[in-house]
């Protein structure tokens, strides 16, 4: 069974943005030529582009599994977890929960259920993409390029930053 929550091919991103569009060119070629990237994993984005969401998130229905699946899962973790604790104290807590075990298991299944849901939530949310988001709407918004790498791992996140660091203005990743 495979218990990997997130199924997207290239979860880590970096956006690198420059200032014309003869750099991000010329970025695109090093990281083809030098890092030896795949010319499908590095998105372009000019000034004002119309379809910068789908080149930043570019695999949505592994995304909208992703936040399905983190629900069902910590969902039926946090239930799992309030039950184990109603049991607990059923068996050796305050009278209060010994004398009616029933509302005892349903209440601390539902606030177990519903932690789970916020924390399922909390990581579907993704903050660590704001920050790329943000920086490429702004660029793309101030007439600058951005080059956006997608990338398998911190591995080869860490090659792309490598090699865009020296022509970027700024460079932006995900973990």
């Amino acid at each position: 069974m495979d218990m990997h929550i997130n199924q997207e091919t290239k979860p880590s991103k970096l956006a690198a943005v420059f200032d014309d569009e003869q750099k991000a060119i010329d970025a695109k070629q090093t990281l083809v030529n030098v890092g030896h990237f795949k010319q499908q994993d590095i998105e372009v984005i000019q000034p004002k582009d119309r379809n910068t969401s789908k080149k930043i998130e570019s695999e949505p229905k592994a995304i909208a599994r992703f936040i399905t699946r983190s629900h069902f899962i910590f969902g039926g973790i946090g239930l799992l977890v309030g039950l184990v604790i109603a049991s607990a104290m059923v068996v050796s807590g305050p009278m209060m929960t010994q004398s009616s075990p029933l509302y005892t298991y349903i209440a601390l299944a539902v606030v177990g259920t519903f932690v789970g849901l916020l924390f399922a939530g909390l990581l579907s949310l993704r903050p660590d993409h704001d920050p790329l988001i943000n920086d490429t709407m702004t660029a793309s918004r101030h007439n600058l390029w951005t080059l956006i790498v997608q990338t398998d791992g911190r591995k080869n996140l860490k090659k792309a930053h490598q090699l865009m660091n020296p022509t970027a203005v700024s460079v932006t990743e995900t973990f």
